[in-house]
This record gives structure tokens, C-alpha cells and sequence, in this order.
């Protein structure tokens, strides 16, 4: 939301309302005759002067990429600055008139620093009551217009997207300050509600639209994208399942992804006989499932395993008991603790904790004879 700068007075009663626009800066000359709001960083750096006696705009000077602003000693001049690291190009100052034209250009390579040299605002001369009429330009200023680059002939200003683009801009995408609606605070949105014509509302709880399809006057149809050619619906109508064209069409393809799954899986049917016909599709048909002979004990079986014969174990699916798994533990801390005993020999810098560790080796072994002793018993 564009800013707004208002001028009050010492009881804060409201002496003038500049109105809203994009500024972030605000500063009074010296002798406070003249104020400028301006619109740095991430603004397009232009600058308004205003005269603090008539509260009318004196001009509006274009300094885009300016880093740094301030006022003359004297107040009758601005000072802007593009510095470095900010920017790494078209580093220099400027020296403008309070009534707008520019007085001097210096282009530097990397300028990191600008200033007026520091003066007592008692010393400058004082500001006449009426608004000094500004100097002979520098012979800079002549060449920068010669060598510089041309003035864009597009002039800068807020974007908007594509849709909004054009000799009239609607009023819902323009700012305040530029005769759009004011914005009222409401319930959080910042976009304001545009309808759409041509579209019906999917109301919530209702079916989506099936396979690129929706509603428009009470009838079914595909929706066009700008630039492609143009595609002839498929015909609608109930089918065997009751569903309409595009429906049947989305089963269509989701039963064509199904199968090259079924065929990588192969094996018996539900009834445990290899090559068993399906149950019926949806369109009635039937489709025999491709099986695989699985090698079972050295005979060319089917994936049923024949009575009286025990299928091998899994490797690894045996548990161990209790016993052999605290056995199996202390001798994997026993061998930690050797591998802390050779880190010390090393010279190495052991922790406190397994410091710790290596006491209680005693424990562990006498823990490991008392188990191997039952065991062996």
C-alpha cells in the first residue's frame, strides 16, 4: 500500500495531507522552506519538492538508483549519490537546483562516500522569500547528455500483470494514488473479488469435473486453450456403468495403466490355479491372466507348493534366544573397549565417557563367563 505524508503542527491538528504515493524519504532543507518526498531503495527514486510556505509542488526531479539524498547548506540544492556496494554501476553525483535543473554531473568508478562539505547553517546565506531562480549548468552536464545513455521513451511505473495491461487499466489493479478504490480493511484478502463469466462455480461437497470437462449453460464440454487447435468433444451418453462420455473415458485409461501392472505380477489366481480366466471387466469381457511356473524343490510346479512338501526356511528368519543375544552384546562392548585401549596406547584423547566405558570392563567379562558358564551347563 502506498505510503502518505501529512504535515502537522505542534498540537498534531493536520495542516496539510500530501495524499498517498510511493515515497519512503522525507526531508526539510535547512532553513526549512522547502521539503522533498522522495522514493529511494526499492522505489523508482523520484523526488518531489514542495514549498512548505504555499504547500504547492515546486517540480519533481528523476533520480533513479540514488543511494544517498540530502540538502545544501544553503538549502537551495540536492545532493544524490549512487555508491558502491550497492551498486557496482553508474557511480557518481549530481547536484540539482531546488526548482529542478540539474547544475553538475560526476561520474566517478567506485564511489563509496558523498557529502557537503560541513557548514553552520548560520554561516550560509540566508534563503530569499521568494524561490531563487537557478544558475548556469556546469559544462558537465552537457557532455553527461552527450556521452550519457537516451531517456527510456516508456515511462516507469507500478507493474501489472499481462491482464491488466492497456490503454485503460481497470480500477480493481490501480493504486490508490492513482484514482483506484480506496482499500477498506475487510477480511484479510488483499485481492479484490472478481468474477468471471463464462464459468460455472464448483460448489464445495459437489463432484469435480471429470477428465478436462465442466458445465457451462447446463451442457458438457471441453475447455479451450488459447492458441491450440481446436478438439471435437467425445460423444456423450450413458454407458454400461451409467457414467457419461468423459467418465467412461478417464475408466478407459485408468483400467490401461492397470494392466502392464497385472502382467509384471503374473501368478496363480485366487483359486489357487495357474492361468484361471478373470472375473469380467467392465465391458464384459474376459481376460485370461498370464501365469508363472515357479521352480519348487527341483519340480516344474505351479506357485502352489504340493502337500507333504515344506517350504525352506527364509535365511535369517530363525530368532536367537536370550541368552546368545546378551552374549552377543557384551562380546560387541568388549570389543569397543579394546578399540578405546589402542586409541589410548596411540596417545589419543579420550573422553569422559568412555573413560566410563572402560571401567567397567571387569564387570562385562565377569557378566560374559557367568553366561557362558550356564550355557556350557
Amino acid at each position: 500500500m502506498p505510503a502518505k505524508a501529512m504535515i502537522f503542527d505542534s498540537r498534531v491538528r493536520t495542516l496539510h495531507d500530501f495524499g498517498s504515493a510511493p515515497v519512503n524519504t522525507i526531508s526539510f532543507n535547512p532553513q526549512a522552506r522547502l521539503v522533498l518526498l522522495a522514493g529511494f531503495g526499492n522505489l523508482a527514486g523520484k523526488i518531489d519538492i514542495v514549498d512548505r510556505r504555499t504547500l504547492g509542488k515546486i517540480t519533481t526531479i528523476e533520480a533513479p538508483n540514488t543511494s544517498y539524498c540530502a540538502w545544501s547548506p544553503c538549502g537551495r540544492f540536492l545532493l544524490t549519490a549512487v555508491l558502491s556496494p550497492r551498486l557496482r554501476v553508474d557511480n557518481g553525483i549530481k547536484i540539482w537546483h531546488c526548482t529542478g535543473p540539474l547544475m553538475h554531473v560526476q561520474p566517478v568508478d567506485e564511489l563509496y562516500q558523498a557529502g557537503w562539505r560541513p557548514t553552520p547553517v548560520d554561516q550560509a546565506p540566508a534563503f530569499a522569500q521568494t524561490i531563487p531562480p537557478p544558475p548556469q549548468p556546469a559544462p558537465s552536464v552537457a557532455s553527461a547528455a552527450v556521452n550519457g545513455k537516451s531517456p527510456s521513451a516508456k515511462p516507469a511505473g507500478a507493474y501489472r500483470p499481462p491482464g491488466a495491461r492497456g490503454l485503460a487499466t481497470p480500477a480493481i489493479f490501480r493504486r490508490e494514488d492513482e484514482g483506484g478504490a480506496p482499500r477498506v480493511p475487510g477480511s484479510g484478502s488483499a485481492t479484490p473479488p472478481r468474477g468471471y463469466s463464462g464459468r460455472s462455480a464448483n460448489v464445495p461437497g459437489s463432484a469435480s469435473p471429470a477428465n478436462g470437462f465442466y458445465q457451462a449453460n447446463g451442457q458438457g464440454s471441453r475447455r479451450q486453450v488459447p492458441g491450440a487447435p481446436p478438439r471435437t468433444p467425445p460423444a456423450g451418453g450413458a454407458s454400461a456403468n451409467g457414467s457419461n462420455g468423459g467418465e467412461n473415458g478417464a475408466l478407459e485409461k485408468k483400467r490401461k495403466k492397470k494392466e502392464p501392472k497385472k502382467k509384471e505380477k503374473g501368478g496363480a489366481s485366487g483359486d489357487g490355479q495357474s492361468g484361471a480366466a478373470t472375473p469380467p471387466n467392465g465391458d464384459g469381457e474376459t481376460s485370461a491372466r498370464p501365469s508363472v511356473d515357479v521352480q519348487v524343490n527341483g519340480s516344474g510346479a505351479s506357485g502352489v507348493v504340493p502337500a507333504g512338501q515344506s517350504v525352506p526356511p527364509t535365511p535369517g528368519a530363525e530368532q536367537l534366544d536370550p541368552v546368545a543375544k546378551k552374549v552377543r552384546n557384551l562380546n560387541k562392548k568388549l570389543k569397543a573397549i579394546d578399540e578405546l585401549k589402542e586409541k589410548a596406547k596411540r596417545g589419543e584423547r579420550l573422553e569422559a565417557t568412555q573413560l566410563k566405558k572402560m571401567e567397567g570392563e571387569a564387570e562385562i567379562r565377569k557378566e560374559l563367563a557367568a553366561l557362558t558358564g550356564a550355557g556350557a551347563a
